[in-house]
This record gives C-alpha cells, sequence and structure tokens, in this order.
C-alpha cells in the first residue's frame, strides 16, 4: 500500500456529532499516493485468480445482464445510450459478491461461491437501500437522456447505433452531443463519488448508509487526483468491456470488483 495520512472525518449537518452521521461515526479516511489505482489493480487481479470460478461467475452475470438490457433497447434510440450509463450506475450492486471474496480472502476466512452469497448479511437494509438509490440514478438518468434527445436531435429517426453514429459525424448535433455528455458526467461523477467506498463499506462492516456515502464523499475530497485516475482506469476498462461485445466484461468485472474492494481498505481507517 502506498504511504498514507489519516484525515479526520469532515462534520456533516444533522449528524450525532462532529464527525458523524446519523447513529454511526464516521471512520476517518485516508490520504493516498496518485500511483495507488495501480496498487489496487494488482491486488484485485492476484484476487480474481484465487478463486477464478466464483469471480467469472459474477463477470458473466453482469455480461448476461448487460446483452438482455441492450437487447431489450436496440430498437430504442431514446433509451439505448441511457440504458448502458445506467447499467453502468447499478453495476457496484452486482460487486457485493466480489467484495466479500476479497474481504474473506484479507481475512483468512473460507471463501467460495456460495460463501460470497453472503455478502449481504452483514447490512441488509443498508444495502437494499443503496440499491433502490442506485437504481433511482439510472431512471433519473434514463428520463433525462429522453428528454435532452427529445428537445435537440433533429434528424431522422434511426437505429440506436446509427443515430449516435450521426450524432458523432454531423456538426448540427453537436450542441445535443455536448449537453447529454455534461449531463451525463456530473451524473456519473456524483454516483462515483457517492459508491467509490460505501458499497464495499456497507459490506465488510456494519454501518448505516448515510454514514457509508458520507465517509465514501470525504474519501474523494480527501484524494481528488488519485481518485480522479481511478473513475478513469474504470471507464476505459469498461469500454473495453464494451468494445467487446460485452464479452471482455466477463473478465473486467471481477477484476474491478475486487480492485475496489482495496481500493476502500486503502482509503477508510478501521474502527
Amino acid at each position: 500500500m502506498n504511504d498514507s495520512v489519516a484525515v479526520p472525518p469532515a462534520p456533516t449537518a444533522g449528524g450525532s456529532g462532529p464527525g458523524s452521521a446519523g447513529n454511526t461515526p464516521l471512520p476517518p479516511v485516508r490520504q493516498i499516493g496518485i500511483t495507488a489505482p495501480f496498487s489496487w489493480l494488482q491486488r484485485g487481479w492476484t484476487d480474481l485468480w484465487r478463486q477464478p470460478a466464483a469471480s467469472l461467475f459474477y463477470g458473466l452475470a453482469v455480461a448476461v445482464t448487460g446483452a438482455v438490457i441492450l437487447g431489450v433497447t436496440a430498437s430504442l434510440p431514446y433509451l439505448f445510450g441511457a440504458a448502458i450509463t445506467g447499467f453502468l450506475l447499478v453495476a457496484p450492486m452486482l460487486a457485493a459478491g466480489l467484495y466479500e471474496l476479497s474481504r474473506r480472502y484479507l481475512g483468512g476466512e473460507p471463501a467460495t461461491l456460495f460463501d460470497s452469497m453472503r455478502a449481504w448479511r452483514r447490512n441488509p437494509s443498508a444495502l437494499i437501500s443503496f440499491g433502490l438509490l442506485s437504481m433511482l440514478a439510472g431512471t433519473v438518468w434514463q428520463l433525462v437522456s429522453a428528454v435532452i434527445v427529445a428537445v435537440y436531435y433533429k434528424g431522422p429517426a434511426l437505429a440506436p447505433l446509427d443515430m449516435m453514429i450521426e450524432v458523432l459525424v454531423n456538426p448540427q448535433h453537436y450542441l445535443m452531443f455536448f449537453i447529454y455528455l455534461g449531463v451525463g458526467g456530473v451524473l456519473a461523477a456524483l454516483v462515483f463519488a457517492l459508491s467509490v467506498v460505501s458499497m464495499p463499506m456497507l459490506v465488510d462492516r456494519r454501518c448505516d448508509l448515510l454514514c457509508a456515502l458520507v465517509t465514501s464523499l470525504n474519501a474523494v475530497a480527501a484524494n481528488p487526483l488519485p481518485l480522479a485516475l481511478w473513475a478513469l482506469i474504470i471507464m476505459l476498462l469498461t469500454g473495453l468491456g464494451f468494445a467487446t461485445a460485452l464479452v471482455g466484461m466477463i473478465l473486467v468485472m471481477p477484476w474491478l470488483g475486487h480492485a475496489s474492494f482495496h481500493a476502500y481498505k486503502d482509503l477508510v481507517e478501521e474502527t
């Protein structure tokens, strides 16, 4: 792990005192080096091959789910792009089993596919709430995406992929492209900041949802550059997974899931 410095938790409005969120004290977060994401990738890759069948099961599940979603929206140009983005917004929920596997590896506990499916037992209500929040974000983005396309797209009705190409190559659609990219980028950045630590934290320790979300925001605030690099790496590897017709997601998703758990362990102090 890179050299790190513990940063006291920021006070939060409405908490039970400084450094608390709701009824749960906020753990301190660490400041990490800019190269830390590469260490997370290395450790995630190691975890991936400890129990490859268990890890790749989750990758296959994500690839199949993504294929179904894209298949359903393939003839709906207003929803096709939003479906891809919405799928990425809720992806952290699908990695809960991978976080549990990495947690067990670090703790020297038995780690099988069945064991990984017990990831929800520690904070079931908070994890369900996080899932509902993720689905809400995905739904909001689909609605916003449809409105942007309806208002700004002035071209002919096309199949989704043809429409995407038309938007990219025709200058008359550049305003729509930049609005779509800007709004989507802001929402994705917010979701990333709220989830980069919170989901693995809910799998790893007992805490409420608000504590996990605020801790995640604190981690991003303390480490903007390393976590911006981490977000870029996630985006590039995920793009690679999509570029291979989702076949690459079978490997990329569990790799990133395991690596994300190590990111959380480096960023958040034990309590």
